[in-house]
């Protein structure tokens, strides 16, 4: 089959695929949903867009790429992969050890949880004299109360004064945006960001505190209020599956805390050796881990080597999921694999959930999806597996004071919604159709895995300088941009971008 045949094929499976899910959309959307009972509705994108960006996305997702023994694969070709592999590589099956009791857990994760200036002050209630931040939340709340487990970065510290609140750049956050979060149905919160130390370290234990004693159905990750709790894996079970989490960041703004207050936050660079034996403790505890990532360039779609190596470090230390943040933007997702066989969900990167920023790039956000599957057989052996990995667009929606802030899934953002937006009155580009052609050009990169090991004993400051463990600057490796990499595949995005991606001309403070 020549190449031109290929692409027409791939094309037309496509959009087969995209009517078969639009069509399971329409019907599950018709289901009457309980709180963490979904019948989980795979809302694919189903938006049109550039046909530019189909051709590259035909081209890209053609099949899986194969590096150095290394697979990433999108979610779709990492499936049927899969199902081959179990009949192909001659190991037991399930049929031959008897029927297994079949657990699933759905879960979700979102973005950056970023209280800018102008976010702190739309929360407070002149009825009342109090703040309140949920109606944010409203248009999202089901689907994060419809999933068994539920993930949001709090990215800032957290403070009951209202007098000492603040922004960009040293944040310092009301508690109210963490009672928002537990209100709306979240149940794990990871804080280990590069915001952590914005106000030193009684502001990190305050948080902390303020977490375990309000919220203490909420399990905290990533800051520690003791040697002993960031020693504890922390584990949540869920129908009958046991999930630890993980969370590192690269560095942070401030100082960071070193010595004998290291143990406050997590950080990559702690080392590899110590990553990687926190990993095989919670393997022993939990039947799946997920491991979050605070990584990354900012306004960048593409992953930096710096995510590509410790991506598949993690991978190799049999992490079951990998959720990224902290670039405030979007970037791809899929499956990571090596020849031995395990397989690692990877999004590398989620955007922002709440914030004031205004790049359309990083105004487009995405709700990450996937179930858990574990079979237990009768003679006591397990397997887990995770399945249905799916990114589903989200806009961060305010209005031209800057004083009304929601959240919204792009498939119900309208365009009277979006002639309303701030960024509208900077260009008439802001619309859905242009973030749905941005979502479905971030989504079409193909990232190619990395088996080099230089990032991951470095420390990595806000400004991208890398130092190694004696303090000497390590040489950044190169990193291709999304404008390279579409360059290079013969694609000038240039002329299907609008300058508004990347800068609308504007800073919070």
């Amino acid at each position: 089959m020549d190449r031109e045949q290929r692409l027409r094929q791939e094309q037309r499976l496509r959009r087969e695929q995209r009517l078969r899910q639009q069509q399971r959309s329409r019907r599950n959307r018709r289901l009457k949903r309980k709180p963490k009972m979904r019948r989980k509705a795979q809302q694919r994108r189903r938006y049109r867009v550039n046909p530019l960006v189909l051709l590259i996305a035909a081209v890209l997702l053609v099949g899986g790429l194969v590096f150095a023994g290394i697979r990433l694969f999108g979610p779709g070709r990492a499936e049927e992969s899969a199902e081959k592999d179990v009949t192909a590589d001659g190991s037991e099956t399930g049929a031959e050890r008897g029927e297994p009791v079949v657990s699933t857990a759905s879960v979700i994760a979102v973005g950056d949880n970023l209280y800018h200036r102008n976010v702190i002050l739309s929360g407070y209630q002149q009825d009342t004299g109090g703040w309140d931040y949920r109606a944010m939340y409203e248009h999202v709340k089901d689907a994060v109360q419809n999933a068994d487990l539920a993930i949001a970065d709090q990215e800032t510290v957290l403070t009951s004064n209202h007098n000492i609140t603040s922004g960009y750049p040293r944040f310092y956050t009301p508690v109210e945006a963490a009672d928002a979060l537990a209100d709306i149905g979240f149940d794990v919160v990871y804080s280990s960001t590069n915001h952590a130390d914005d106000q030193g370290e009684q502001a990190l234990l305050d948080t902390v505190r303020y977490w375990k004693e309000n919220h203490p159905e909420i399990t905290l990750v990533g800051i520690h209020d003791s040697p002993e709790d960031a020693d504890t894996i922390k584990v949540r079970e869920v129908n009958g599956i046991k999930v630890a989490f993980l969370n590192y960041t690269y560095g942070t703004n401030s100082l960071g805390f070193t010595g004998d207050k290291a143990y406050l936050m997590d950080v990559f660079s702690d080392g590899s050796e110590k990553i990687a034996g926190m990993i095989r403790r919670a393997k022993e505890q939990a039947d799946c881990v997920v491991f979050i990532a605070h990584w990354g360039l900012e306004d960048e779609p593409m992953p930096t080597e710096y995510e590509k190596q410790w991506a598949t470090f993690l991978m190799q230390q049999g992490v079951d999921v990998c959720i990224g943040g902290h670039p405030h933007n979007l970037q791809p997702y899929g499956y990571l694999s090596d020849e031995a066989g395990h397989r690692m969900l990877l999004f590398y990167s989620l955007g922002n959930f709440v914030s004031n920023m205004d790049h359309m790039l990083e105004l487009l956000e995405g709700m990450g999806s996937f179930t858990i599957v574990k079979k237990t057989y009768p003679d006591g052996s397990t397997e887990v597996e995770i399945k249905d990995a799916d990114i589903r667009p989200m806009v961060m929606h305010f209005d031209y004071a800057r004083t009304f802030f929601r959240v919204y899934f792009l498939e119900d953002y309208t365009e009277e919604l979006a002639a309303g937006h701030w960024l509208r009155m900077k260009t008439s580009s802001f619309t859905p159709a242009n973030l749905a052609r941005k979502f479905e050009e971030i989504m079409s990169i193909n990232v190619k895995p990395s088996k080099g090991t230089s990032m991951l004993n470095v420390r990595q400051t806000w400004d991208g300088t890398l130092y190694d463990p004696e303090g000497k600057v390590v040489e950044r490796p190169k990193s291709v941009t999304e404008y390279e990499y579409y360059a290079g595949i013969g694609v000038n995005i240039q002329n299907i971008n609008i300058e508004q991606d990347y800068t609308a001309g504007y800073t919070d403070r």
